[in-house]
């Protein structure tokens, strides 16, 4: 399974990172980056990674430190807890 421009949301409304529609969010993604000492595209893309079927992410960018700093991702390993954390302030319920 492929994720396509795994940082936007909608249909061409814009990235949720730094978006202050998702203040709950991004609050839960600097916790993360304080403590990885990465940034928030490398958390969301370990998030990604950690999710289950093996998703492989496609990042389109011209800049290289945009793709560097979601290459990153893959070297985090997010605990369970982490994962649930993002995945609540997303605006998601449990199960």
């Amino acid at each position: 399974m492929q994720c396509w421009s795994p940082f936007q949301y909608g249909m061409f409304e814009g990235t949720f990172i730094n978006n202050p529609k998702f203040p709950q969010l991004n609050e839960e993604l600097e916790k993360l980056v304080e403590h990885y000492q990465v940034g928030k595209n490398a958390i969301a893309a370990s998030w990604i990674l950690r999710c289950p079927g093996q998703i492989q992410i496609l990042v389109g960018s011209m800049n290289p430190k945009h793709i560097a700093d979601s290459a990153a991702g893959s070297d985090i390993q997010l605990t369970k807890q982490e994962w649930y954390d993002l995945y609540l302030a997303a605006g998601n319920d449990l199960p």
